[in-house]
């Protein structure tokens, strides 16, 4: 069920090109029987999707068309041994399989879409624990019902309960959900590719959910959970894992921050050596006698005050990219100060993936490289690289936008679909001015912040919003500055193409903000409204983008 929902959850309009960090690869091939004329004018191509471990909110998609005969081929990369792929006919159908190395074969019927108990029909690589998986969700789903203290009412207790009652919950939870399996395969041989699968997918949600307890509760986690961080580079990858693995992600970053509050000094500083070989490595323009003096730092340590003065003279000299490593270098030796090694890996490469927003592509190349040399897991290198790939693939447009002067009070085109306005009058002069420009237009209108997460998992619903309502509506755009995060505005136009955020942006300061609070009440971050044609609020507290039915309801009801 998590699995579902998360992939229908947060689907991109957009569909990625795939990087081809690793060899291996999925051919899926398969065909819908019975196509007739009017379903395949409907929906023509087929939509597949897998996960990667870094990023929950995003999920990476291919779209391959049907052939006049319902058949379809499509090859999709595979990191982990074995990885959860899901099929999304144009919404009218929705399976979730099992991938490995090699062919998996995937047959359904166009006429039984809305009626048949099971569809999709599996042959090829885990062909059995595929066929058997639809059974195992209608048993799972059976058993949840039965037992509401272990399904639907199993969170109204979980959160007050003591670590350990929560840790007995947690695993009679996943217990029961193992059972399903055993249930579903009891008229045929079980899978042992299946019975894997739905233990993985048990044990990583009753570890997720102990994750949740102890940030809820803000305690500490048991030595069994830190251990069991080690399966984070096993296979299966399933959505439930990307789940528990961004929830230890958050608990460290909690850990990490404390150590940095009790331990300033040491949480500041790097070994002598390892700064000699950042600077012998990565400095521009060294001497060989510089770099013979960095060896000798590098073997032999800081003997006299002056090599100290050498080593900082040329860090000045390069501040701005040795900053980026030493900044990389210092979180690093927090995680292997608190976690394990498989843990302390998936944080070393979590670290640029959740900081993306924070640096420029040619920054993103830099870190990545740098990332890649520090860790030791495949998986987990060609993880970071694919989200590195998807990052940078925009660079042409990105580069351009940025470099884009003619920006006016008035908001004018900088790329096509994306406007720029700027402006030093007040907020709400302004922003009357750009609004007038869109009378007779609905407005659909974004308060955001770059450095608020929740701005930017609403932003990534935009696209898939925008393609849900007339294209002649307006999406409007008003970055508000942060309390302790100043994005520059080359890192907001970035980001703006990076994610396909058309429309108009308004970039403002902070007093500008100030002038706007009763006009564009709330003026938080994350916060929407709905403008009619004829320049009045439809509604100034309004839906999210990731309510997109709801919304795009809103948007046009607004327009009538």
């Amino acid at each position: 069920m998590v699995t579902r929902f998360l992939c229908l959850a947060i689907v991109f309009s957009g569909f990625f090109t795939f990087s081809f960090a690793s060899t291996d690869s999925l051919i899926v091939k398969g065909r819908i029987l019975n196509l007739n004329g009017r379903l395949y004018r409907q929906a023509p191509s087929i939509t597949f999707s897998r996960n990667n471990i870094l990023q929950p909110q995003s999920e990476l998609s291919k779209q391959t068309p049907l052939e006049a005969d319902g058949s379809f081929r499509v090859s999709l990369p595979i990191l982990f041994p074995q990885e959860e792929f899901y099929l999304d006919y144009g919404g009218k159908a929705f399976t979730t399989f099992l991938g490995s190395p090699g062919t998996v074969e995937i047959t359904f019927d166009g006429d039984s879409l809305a009626k048949a108990s099971k569809l999709f029909y599996f042959s090829g690589v885990n062909a059995d624990a595929n066929n058997q998986y639809a059974q195992y969700l209608a048993e799972e789903n059976k058993a949840l019902s039965l037992n509401r203290t272990l399904g639907a009412d199993f969170f109204k207790n979980f959160w007050t309960n003591s670590a350990s009652g929560a840790r007995e919950m947690a695993q009679q939870r996943a217990l029961l959900r193992l059972s399903a399996a055993k249930q579903a395969a009891k008229n045929t041989v079980p899978s042992p590719a299946l019975l894997q699968w739905v233990k993985s997918i048990a044990d990583d949600e009753q570890m997720q959910i102990l994750y949740e307890h102890a940030l809820s509760n803000q305690t500490d986690v048991s030595k069994v959970l830190l251990d069991s961080l080690k399966r984070l580079s096993q296979p299966p990858l399933t959505a439930q894992r990307v789940i528990w693995a961004n929830r230890f992600g958050n608990y460290a970053d909690l850990k990490v921050e404390e150590r940095k509050y009790t331990s300033p000094s040491k949480t500041n500083s790097l070994p002598v050596r390892l700064m000699a070989t950042l600077i012998r490595n990565n400095a521009a323009s060294l001497t060989s006698e510089e770099k013979q003096h960095l060896d000798n730092i590098t073997a032999n340590g800081l003997a006299e005050k002056t090599e100290l003065d050498f080593l900082n003279k040329l860090f000045a000299k390069n501040e701005m990219v040795l900053n980026l490593l030493f900044n990389y270098e210092r979180e690093s030796r927090i995680y292997s100060d608190l976690f394990d090694s498989t843990a302390t890996e998936f944080l070393k490469i979590r670290y640029l993936a959740k900081n993306l927003f924070r640096f420029t592509y040619t920054q993103q190349l830099l870190l990545n490289q740098h990332i890649q040399s520090r860790s030791g897991l495949p998986v987990f290198r060609e993880s970071l690289d694919e989200i590195v790939r998807l990052e940078v693939k925009d660079s042409s447009d990105i580069r351009k936008i940025v470099e884009y002067k003619s920006v006016k009070t008035d908001p004018t085109e900088a790329l096509p679909g994306y406007f720029l306005a700027a402006s030093n009058d007040r907020g709400t002069s302004w922003f009357n001015r750009v609004l007038d420009q869109y009378k007779g237009k609905t407005v659909y209108l974004t308060k955001w912040n770059l450095d608020d997460p929740k701005s930017r998992e609403e932003l990534d619903y935009i696209p898939t919003l925008q393609a849900s309502v007339p294209e002649d509506v307006v999406f409007l755009f008003v970055h508000l500055p942060g309390d302790d995060y100043s994005a520059s505005e080359a890192l907001l136009r970035q980001y703006i193409v990076r994610h396909r955020l058309k429309g108009t942006h308004l970039f403002m300061n902070g007093d500008q903000m100030m002038d706007l609070l009763f006009r564009l009440n709330p003026l938080d971050t994350a916060t929407f409204s709905v403008i009619r044609p004829n320049g009045k609020f439809a509604a100034k507290n309004a839906s999210a983008p990731s309510a997109t039915e709801k919304t795009a309801k809103a948007i046009l009801d607004a327009g009538n």
